[in-house]
């Protein structure tokens, strides 16, 4: 709860514009979960078109026990006003966080469901199907646990993504400064009652979607919110909010398990679009956010005593009674202004509760409005009744009960206190204590509370019979982070403690622990965080009584910071403060029906055996009154496979007797196990086909069942797959249809049966001239593919023999008939006769000649060319050879006699090229270098003049190509290199004469003229980055100057020597600076007269800092105390300012100020002290000033902490001790002057 004056101001920050919608989502709200009356379930969602959605359900059998069409209904209730459209918050795109106008509500009830029993759900909308599961309630007296979570005050609003709030510490112990620190600079300060305080780490944004993570990591079976769920009931952007978090695009926890929420007193607020008043549209603020309420949360409802719709409701969950309550109003209403002020309350005291939890609105005026839905709480009222008669039925029906309502009754935060104590709100919860009897006298367990953000537990026993009730403050959801009250009014330092049944609070008895062992404070544990209360409820038995154990945890989101205080994670911790408590349940002798399952499934396991429990057939547990009959055994064996129904007679104690049969079906989910091994069979190429067995690829087969059926991705195997590898699945089915395989990879091998033989037999001869006949076997029935002279098919021949006549090795490539595969016959080698031709050389190096021709003949073939063997003609495939031939060649060579060929040789010609390149350079070259980027580049073209080969160029290199800095103004040697693509290599030397050049000078500019005294700033500038390495003046080097900017106070010629970053050193352009002579004299006080030297060529008067608007003459009335110093500017055009003058009250002429007291507390004061004027003046804080006893204003030394018409507070803690005069205008012009004596 936060106060209303910042809502005040939030109002005046909006203004008009365009603003941007987001595009139309599936679901504007996703679906929901609610329970209501005793555990039925209801789910809702919301969109921004009527488009039906279906809604299916599934039991944890994955059988659909709903399916049903939901049609929209349209929602008048939610609606956007003018101030929500056009509103603009820092940070945030406009609008960006806005719907469609429409909005269409979904909801279905489900009454028929199995209790703790897990449902699945989906509802499809266009296409999009959303999915989520819940669990329904257990039976009242079956049941084992439960869990819910209790948290209020999540207040969301859009500005919650980017606002921090003030984060209370415990007192004023270590913590980073809320002055001057890294936390304040990087999350901010809030000041509260002039106090400045740290801002928490974490947005409204972060801490909420964080404790929702949280809390959907537990998997609770429900929530309970009590209250300002948003904030602003009225105001639909804070709605809006609310569901992205839990059933939307931050978070959906809503979708998996129930809300139970309450009305706040921000459920009854407008916001921007009205406050507590009307809306644009003349409707009352607080009737419009509540109806809202109940268009989100409404549930059916046949209670004939709740008359308010459904502010105030009960819900059962199981054993658990929530009783829901409306504190938003008390009879008769009253206001902090019914109790004078001198008559109100202080520090610790108290009278009565009080009646009514709010000053906002009337009873009446709501009832005016049209409002139908708000009823008091105390004695007499309708809603007083309802809970007296739940709470009488819930006790006597052994439920364990939990109450909620928003207003905590007993509290040490700020609304802890009565409507007629100083300190009040005017939102206090005490008039709710009225209540508390009647929680006691029926056993209530505990009361969920918010209102205070503060997290605190109190223990409330008014009757002394050592039970009492546990009061829970629970509004750390996700807003303030309040701590205890404290008495601002007397001492803000201190707490007000005005709760006497507190246990204990987060910000006070969870100490925040720093280390502060490095430079930034680091918080490891402890104090205020955003939470909530974990209620985690127990069945247990002790001493034959059986309890349901509740144990209360606080637990809190703790943010782990970095040094940089940037958030690496956020973990889930529980305060010191758990608590337990026992309560013995009722023993009823009600009878417990079994609830038989229709159905169950079982798998059979490895051994084809599946084992039933007894339990394994109810839905709920098995009560030890019972006798259970089965009608077979309950294991199971692949025998079952096709189903079995098994008859179940439970008998208990009493005789009752229920007989239910049960289809158990029985499965076999688990495949065969195959274990594989390599084949050995091998292919035979004669014949050209292998057929191969699941057997041939199986070492051993298992199934449960025993029944295996095999199928192999491959069995046939023909000549294309010899020498590949090959993958194989092997694939084992049972009976019931469950497949595994396996996959074998193995190489098929061949081999060969026959072989085909070839004759004359090998090293047969071939006469000189004359040809042999080759003929194949008859081993197998076979086609001719090719035959092969050495190695090389003959062409066009595919009979079974051939005539041959040159010498070497002959074979076949046959094809097996009929489906064989291609293999080779044997082969038989021939050799020739006497060859006259034997001595011929086989290889033969050439020189290309100058023009790059080598030719080849026949002489260069033998040793000794006589005249026999000019008789023969030699034919070459090449004989002629250039520079592309350079390198080995392979010659065809046949020598004929007339037209009959002899013989035919290969010649392996090697032609060489052995003349080097011909190059001509220059003998010398200038290169310049850019002293800007320190390099010169040399390319070969700047240096040769011709370079030529018989054959190519392949490469021109130079022995060094890159110059710097460093050699500039040498001449350096450079060899040029030329190489043919033979190895041949040239080399010539160039003399390089290495010049620096550079685009612009660097120049110095700045001031050319300087007025004496004065000081003036040349720089040095250029269009290349640089450093300053020397500054000179006159030719003198400026010793230690070395930046690019220099301050002179004398004339001079000034000179920088840079050097290029990077690269080479330079000189500035000088630059000529003149000196001015500069004004003197001082300031001539006369009474009220102050006067300035005369001749001078202007004036400017300024008084404390400030300049004297007007004040340009050489003389100035002084009409107030102050520091008063003079600008002036002689006819050279120099200004000087003279030394200051102090003018004190003594200095100023009398009977000209009208002067009234100044209150000054406290006086004497060591830090902060308060201004307030004696009488009606109202107060001008920007005229404040403060003077030490010699009339020095020494105003810069207090700060300004806050003002308004009737009081200035300032921060004085800078003064040293001492006594001042302390002076401030009224708004007319009235001085008030008062002492302050200054304490250390």
């Amino acid at each position: 709860m936060k106060p209303l004056r910042f809502l005040f101001f939030l109002a005046f920050l909006i203004f008009s514009g365009s603003f941007v919608r987001v595009a139309e989502p599936t679901f504007r709200v996703k679906p929901y979960l609610q329970v209501f009356q005793d555990g039925k379930v209801q789910i809702s969602w919301f969109t921004s078109s009527n488009t039906a959605s279906e809604i299916k359900v599934f039991d944890n059998q994955g059988t659909l026990v709903l399916s049903q069409t939901i049609n929209g209904e349209e929602v008048p209730e939610i609606f956007y006003t003018s101030q929500e459209l056009n509103q603009s918050i820092d940070g945030l795109d406009k609008g960006s966080w806005l719907y469609q106008a429409q909005v269409f509500r979904f909801r279905v009830q489900l009454t028929n469901l199995k209790t703790n029993h897990t449902y699945r759900y989906q509802v499809i909308r266009n296409g999009a199907v959303f999915e989520s599961n819940f669990t329904t309630a257990p039976d009242k007296s079956n049941w084992e646990n439960i869990r819910f979570i209790a948290l209020s005050d999540s207040e969301t609003e859009p500005l919650g993504r980017v606002n921090r709030r003030a984060w209370f510490p415990r007192d004023l112990s270590y913590r980073p400064s809320a002055n001057s620190s890294k936390w304040k600079d990087k999350f901010g300060v809030t000041v509260e009652q002039g106090i400045p305080i740290l801002n928490y780490a974490l947005t409204e944004k972060e801490g909420y979607a964080q404790n929702l993570k949280i809390i959907n990591s537990r998997n609770p079976n429900f929530i309970v919110m009590p209250g300002d769920l948003v904030q602003g009931g009225g105001y639909q952007p804070a709605w809006d909010e609310f569901w992205r978090h839990n059933a939307g695009d931050f978070d959906n926890g809503l979708s998996k398990y129930p809300i139970i929420p309450a009305l706040g007193n921000w459920e009854n607020f407008g916001g921007i679009s009205g406050g507590y008043g009307n809306n644009e549209n003349g409707q009352f603020a607080p009737v419009v956010g509540r109806k809202r309420f109940h268009a989100y949360f409404e549930t059916p409802s046949s209670d004939p005593l709740q008359k308010h719709r459904q502010s105030y409701y009960r819900v059962d969950y199981g054993p658990v009674t929530i009783l829901t309550l409306d504190s938003s109003n008390g009879t008769p209403d009253q206001s902090r202004s019914d109790f004078p002020e001198n008559s109100r309350l202080k520090n610790q005291e108290y009278t009565v509760d009080g009646t009514d939890t709010q000053e906002n609105f009337t009873a009446s005026q709501y009832a005016a409005a049209g409002g139908t839905d708000l009823s008091g709480f105390g004695p007499g009222s309708e809603q007083y009744v309802w809970l007296e008669a739940n709470l009488k039925s819930a006790k006597e029906a052994g439920q364990l009960i939990f109450v909620q309502f928003h207003h905590i009754p007993f509290s040490s935060g700020e609304h802890g206190v009565p409507m007629n104590h100083e300190l009040a709100t005017g939102q206090g919860g005490t008039p709710l204590r009225v209540l508390h009897p009647l929680f006691e006298a029926n056993g209530v367990i505990a009361v969920l509370a918010g209102h205070d953000e503060l997290f605190e537990r109190s223990l409330v026993d008014l009757d002394g019979d050592g039970k009492g009730v546990l009061y829970y403050d629970v509004g750390v959801a996700g807003d303030g982070m309040r701590g205890e009250k404290r008495n601002w009014l007397r001492n803000p330092l201190e707490l007000l403690n005005y709760n006497p049944y507190k246990k204990w609070t987060a910000d006070q008895n969870e100490p925040e622990q720093w280390d502060t062992s490095g430079a930034t404070p680091l918080l490891k544990d402890g104090g205020k965080h955003y939470g909530h209360l974990e209620v985690n409820l127990k069945k247990i038995q002790d001493g034959g009584k059986t309890f349901a154990q509740i144990d209360f945890d606080p637990v809190y989101a703790f943010p782990v910071l970095n040094s940089n205080y940037d958030l690496e994670k956020v973990e889930r911790r529980v305060y010191g403060d758990s608590f337990r408590v026992m309560v013995e349940l009722s023993q009823t002798s009600e009878v417990i029906a079994p609830q038989f399952k229709e159905k169950i499934t079982v798998e059979l396991n490895e051994n084809g055996n599946a084992n039933t429990k007894t339990q394994d057939y109810f839905n709920n547990t098995i009560q030890a009154n019972w006798t259970i009959t089965f009608s077979r055994d309950i294991n199971f064996s692949c025998a079952d496979l096709a189903g079995s129904e098994v008859e179940i007679q439970v008998k208990d104690d009493k005789g009752n007797t229920w007989t239910k049969v049960v289809l158990v079906a029985v499965l076999d989910k688990i495949p065969p196990k195959l274990v594989g091994k390599t084949p050995t069979q091998k292919l035979d190429l004669i014949v050209g086909k292998l057929e191969l067995k699941p057997e041939d690829f199986l070492a051993s087969a298992f199934d449960n069942c025993g029944e295996i059926r095999y199928e192999l991705s491959k069995q046939s195997f023909t000549c294309e797959d010899v020498g590949k590898k090959h993958v194989v699945k092997i694939f084992g089915i049972d009976s019931s249809g469950n497949q595994s395989f396996i996959e074998v990879e193995f190489e098929l091998q061949s081999f060969q049966s026959k072989e085909l033989s070839i004759s004359p037999a090998s090293g047969t001869q071939i006469p000189f001239g004359q040809q042999k006949l080759v003929t194949l076997g008859n081993e197998f029935d076979y086609e001719v593919l090719a035959w092969y002279y050495n190695e090389e098919v003959i062409a066009n021949q595919f009979g079974k023999s051939i005539e041959v006549s040159k010498p070497g090795q002959y074979f076949t490539k046959v094809k097996p008939l009929p489906n064989g595969c291609p293999v080779f016959s044997k082969k038989t080698s021939l050799t020739q006769g006497d060859d006259p031709f034997a001595v011929i050389k086989k290889e033969i190096i050439l020189i290309l000649n100058p023009n790059g021709i080598a030719e080849l003949g026949p002489k260069s073939l033998f040793d000794n060319w006589n005249a026999e063997l000019e008789k023969y003609t030699y034919i070459f495939s090449k004989n002629r050879f250039t520079c592309e031939n350079v390198g080995t060649n392979e010659v065809k060579l046949e020598i004929k006699s007339g037209n009959d060929l002899l013989s035919e040789y290969t010649i392996i010609v090697l032609v060489k090229d052995t003349l080097a390149p011909v190059l001509t350079v220059k003998e010398s070259f200038q290169l310049e270098v850019k002293l800007e980027t320190g390099k010169g580049i040399l390319k070969t073209s700047d240096l040769v003049i011709e370079a030529r080969d018989i054959c190519s160029i392949s490469s021109l290199t130079l022995s060094r190509s890159e110059f710097g800095c460093e050699d500039i103004g040498k001449t350096i040697p450079v060899k040029v290199t030329a190489k043919d693509p033979s190895g041949n290599i040239k080399e010539a030397t160039t003399q390089v004469k290495v010049v620096g050049v550079e685009t612009a000078k660097p120049k110095v500019v700045g001031n050319q003229a300087l007025c004496a005294g004065a000081t003036g700033i040349l720089e040095v500038e250029s269009t290349q980055d640089f450093e300053v390495l020397k500054w000179f003046r006159n030719g003198q080097e400026i010793v230690g100057e070395k930046s690019k900017k220099l301050e002179i106070k004398e004339g001079g010629k000034y000179q920088a020597v840079i050097r290029y970053i990077g690269a080479c050193l330079s000189e500035s352009l000088p630059l000529e600076v003149s000196l001015k002579e500069s004004p003197g004299g001082e300031i001539k006080v006369d009474g009220d007269i102050l006067r300035a030297p005369e001749g001078m060529a202007s004036y400017q008067w300024f008084k404390d800092g400030e300049k004297i608007a007007g004040a340009t003459q050489r003389e100035l009335k002084v009409t107030a105390m102050g520091t008063y110093k003079v600008q002036v500017t002689n006819e050279v055009g120099c200004t000087a300012m003279l030394k200051e003058v102090v003018m004190t009250i003594a200095g100023l002429p009398g009977g000209k100020l009208l002067v009234e007291n100044l209150k000054v507390y406290p006086n004497p004061a060591k830090n902060h002290v308060k201004l307030m004027a004696e009488g009606e003046w109202e107060l001008d804080s920007n005229t404040v000033s403060i003077f030490d006893l010699s009339g020095k204003n020494v105003s810069q030394q207090i700060i300004l902490i806050s003002a308004n018409l009737s009081e200035i507070n300032l921060d004085v803690s800078l003064l040293p001790s001492g006594t001042y005069s302390v002076m401030v205008f009224s708004i007319d012009q009235k001085v008030l002057i008062g002492k302050l004596i200054k304490l250390d």
